[in-house]
Formats: structure tokens, sequence, C-alpha cells
């Protein structure tokens, strides 16, 4: 069993701040910096998420909204 997202132990987000990372991407709202300051994660973190390289679980049914 895979634990992924805010099952994992180490989890810093949860779905719904993942949610709303993607919809103000979405947007327009491109400042790396100021989302991970926000949501207390590092730019790298919103980078993968918004890239969706993270957080895939969440893409099923969804997937071209975040496009």
């Amino acid at each position: 069993m895979v634990l992924r997202g805010e099952s994992h132990p180490a989890h810093k987000l949860t779905e719904e701040q993942v949610k709303a990372i993607r919809q103000l991407w979405s947007i327009g709202h491109r400042n790396m910096k100021v989302l991970a300051q926000n949501n207390k994660v590092s730019p790298a973190n919103i980078r993968r998420i918004v890239r969706n390289e993270t957080w895939t679980h969440l893409l099923v049914g969804e997937f071209n909204q975040y496009q």
C-alpha cells in the first residue's frame, strides 16, 4: 500500500491547500515564493505541485482543470 497525500505521515499540506495552489496557478498567480510562504513549504514543493509531479492522485477526473 502506497501512502499518498494526507495519509502520508510526513505530509505538510492538505488536499484543499493543494487544490487551492493549483487553482491560483491556473488563474495566473505565478509567484511561487509567495505561494510557498503562504503554505509554509518550499518553492520547490510548489513547483512540483503545479507541474503535477506530486499529489497526482488528486488529478483523477480533474486533469484538464490544471493544465
